[in-house]
Order: structure tokens, then C-alpha cells, then sequence
């Protein structure tokens, strides 16, 4: 199985950091990622808030492009409806060349209204445009060409650099809602689990999926085996892992339901995001999700995050996972022993799974030599 390392620049740190400090000391970790043994680093996208100081994942990426050898790097996820179809397949098609074939996409919808409003789109058409501008993107990055859109109306243009490789294989789309599941099946993406919920399956209905894509890509094409993200914490002490897993996902928690609104009364109203009112949160009821998610996410020794992890890969037949081990305001010192007992301890045996991986699959080159 491939494991990555991801981070989301959460910076819950309060003053004892200014963001530059942050940002440099969290880029510091992922660096360490590589030479730990991880296979990638994934990098998220969100605005205005220090839930995610992370506004353009794939700027990220050419840093840490530029500073590592080997590990793949991934977007998790590039928001679709708040970028520029052309710039994503450009900046997409560049770093894939430089590094020779080291990107993996993962594509999302975005959720919180705060964002929406402060990128200044309308996120009653979140589901029209994150379907036609991944339909641009993707067959820009397989052709070189972008052209089309109801709503784009691109003119056709070709993009330089050329494609590297073939990004079949490479590409993934976060799935929360079973109209997500659906869209993702029929664009030919795989599957990426953003924080699992204690629900059949992570909540994710597999069986459309799979149908979905039977119908629309047939026995000749297969899919991805989905991959994983989402927060851990390993401690020698079971005890004390599940006591800081809790202590961490209750800031955590609070800073996402800031974050998306989760609490506000219109949560879950816009057009196309209809599926997500029921898990509106009544604003007294904050510190008792808080408290079940830090009960929910893996936390415990090493042997019971590997039994933990087992689980979930026999429940989603994953080809990969990456973990953060930053998050929640913990200190830094916290994080990179949490990061090194997990690869000192876990890595190697996860790293052994059997799995379907389709994460090189765009390794042969397009371009004549």
C-alpha cells in the first residue's frame, strides 16, 4: 500500500507563531516525510481562516517539488469552483514536468460559504461548475488541448508544457454526498476519503460508485481502489494517545464547524448541497461532537493503529493512505513524535499490503523523446 504524509497548514497555535514561523516549520515536517519513508505529500486548500493556511495547494507542491527527490505529491484537494480551469491544467501540466511525473490530483467540491463568498462565486453552482471545469481539466491534461463548457466557453487552446504522462490512474475526487459519488464515477476518478465517518463502508456508498462506473466506462477500464486522509495519533501509551486525540479534535473540530458553517442556520440550504442539512450542528451541541470525533479518528499504540488501520482497509480496499499527525493547536515537538513513532513503527508493515495501485500509472511519458 502507498502512505503518504499530509498537511494542512492548520495554524491553531494561537501567538506563540506568526504564520511565517508556522508555514516554515510545517513545510520543515513534510520535508522530513521523505527521507522517513513516506511515499508522498498531499497538501489542502482553504481560505481566510487558520483552519487551513493553505490557499493554493499546487504552489505548495513546487516548493516542496524543488526540495525532494522521490515522494509523489498530491492535492487534497484543489476546489475546483474557486479556480480557473486553464490555471489548474497549466500549473497542473508544469509541475507534472518538472518532476517528471510525480503529481497526483485529487479534485473537490468545497463546502463552506464563508469561502464561497470571499472567492466571489456563487455556491448555488458549486456542482455545474466543479463537473464542467473537472471535465476541461482532465481532458486538457490527457490531450494538451482545453476547449468547451456551458458555462466556461472556452476557446480551444493548446497547453504548453505538453503532457508528461498519462494522468489515468492519477486522479481523484473527494465524495461526501451520493450525487459526489456519482460524478466522480462517471468523469473516470478515483475515490479519495477525507476524514472517515463511523458509518458502513466511511460513509461512502461503494456500490454506486462501482455501478456508476460499470455503466459509464465498462469492464474494459478499472477503477482506482479509493484512497484514504485523515488525522492519527500513536503513542506508546495507549492511554495517553486517545486522551491527546481528544484533546486535539475538539480544537480541531471547532476551527472546521467555523470554518463551514456547520452551525449556522442556512447550513446545508445552497442548491446542490442539500445532502449535508441533516448534519447541521446545533451550536450547544459543538462540544459533544467535538468530543465523539476525537473518539472516532485512529488513536492508540502502535499495535492498535495497525489493527485500526487493517480494519478500515479491509472494510474500503484502499491502494493508499496518508495521515496528518499536525493538527488540533498541538505543539510542534507533539506532532514529530506522533509523525516518527508512526514511521518508526507502523510505516513499514502498512507499507506491505497488498493493493491494486494505480498512483504510477501515468509514469510513461507522452511526449517523443
Amino acid at each position: 500500500m502507498h502512505v503518504g504524509y499530509a498537511t494542512g497548514f492548520q495554524h491553531q497555535s494561537g501567538p506563540r507563531l506568526n504564520d511565517t514561523q508556522f508555514l516554515k516549520q510545517d513545510l520543515e515536517m513534510a520535508l522530513q516525510a521523505e527521507n522517513l519513508g513516506f511515499e508522498s505529500i498531499w497538501v489542502t486548500e482553504h481560505h481566510f481562516t487558520d483552519y487551513s493556511i493553505s490557499p493554493s495547494p499546487l504552489q505548495a507542491l513546487a516548493y516542496l517539488a524543488g526540495k525532494t527527490k522521490r515522494v509523489k505529491l498530491g492535492t487534497q484537494v484543489v476546489v475546483l469552483p474557486w479556480n480557473d480551469p486553464v490555471r489548474v491544467a497549466e500549473q497542473a501540466l508544469w509541475l507534472d514536468n518538472i518532476t517528471e511525473g510525480r503529481l497526483l490530483l485529487g479534485f473537490g467540491r468545497g463546502l463552506g460559504k464563508m469561502e464561497y463568498e470571499g472567492m466571489r462565486v456563487d455556491i448555488n453552482q458549486t456542482r455545474q461548475l466543479y463537473r464542467e471545469y473537472a471535465e476541461l481539466i482532465i481532458g486538457a491534461l490527457e490531450t494538451g488541448v482545453i476547449e468547451g463548457g456551458a458555462i466556461t466557453q472556452q476557446p480551444r487552446r493548446e497547453l504548453r508544457p505538453r503532457p508528461y504522462g498519462s494522468f489515468e490512474g492519477r486522479i481523484f475526487g473527494s465524495a461526501g454526498s451520493p450525487e459526489s459519488v456519482r460524478t466522480v464515477a462517471e468523469l473516470g476518478m478515483g475515490i479519495l476519503i477525507i476524514n472517515p465517518e463511523p458509518r458502513p463502508n466511511l460513509g461512502v456508498d461503494f456500490a454506486t460508485y462501482d455501478q456508476v462506473w460499470n455503466e459509464t466506462h465498462g469492464a474494459g477500464r478499472t477503477a482506482p481502489s479509493p484512497l484514504l486522509s485523515g488525522t492519527i495519533f500513536v503513542d506508546e501509551s495507549s492511554d495517553r494517545a486517545k486522551e491527546m486525540s481528544c484533546k486535539y479534535h475538539r480544537v480541531n473540530f471547532r476551527a472546521a464547524v467555523k470554518n463551514y458553517g456547520m452551525a449556522d442556520d442556512d447550513f446545508g440550504t445552497s442548491k446542490g448541497n442539500e445532502f449535508y442539512k441533516s448534519m447541521r450542528i446545533a451550536p450547544e451541541k459543538i462540544d459533544e461532537m467535538a468530543d465523539k470525533m476525537g473518539t472516532v479518528m485512529p488513536a492508540g499504540n502502535p499495535t492498535e493503529i495497525l489493527e485500526i488501520l487493517d480494519r478500515i482497509n479491509k472494510e474500503a480496499k484502499l491502494q493508499g493512505f496518508f495521515p496528518h499527525f499536525h493538527f488540533g493547536g498541538m505543539p510542534r515537538e507533539e506532532a514529530e513524535r506522533n509523525m516518527r513513532l508512526f514511521a518508526e513503527k507502523c510505516l513499514d508493515e502498512v507499507k506491505s499490503w497488498p493493493c491494486q495501485n494505480t498512483l504510477d500509472g501515468g509514469a510513461h511519458k507522452l511526449q517523443a523523446a
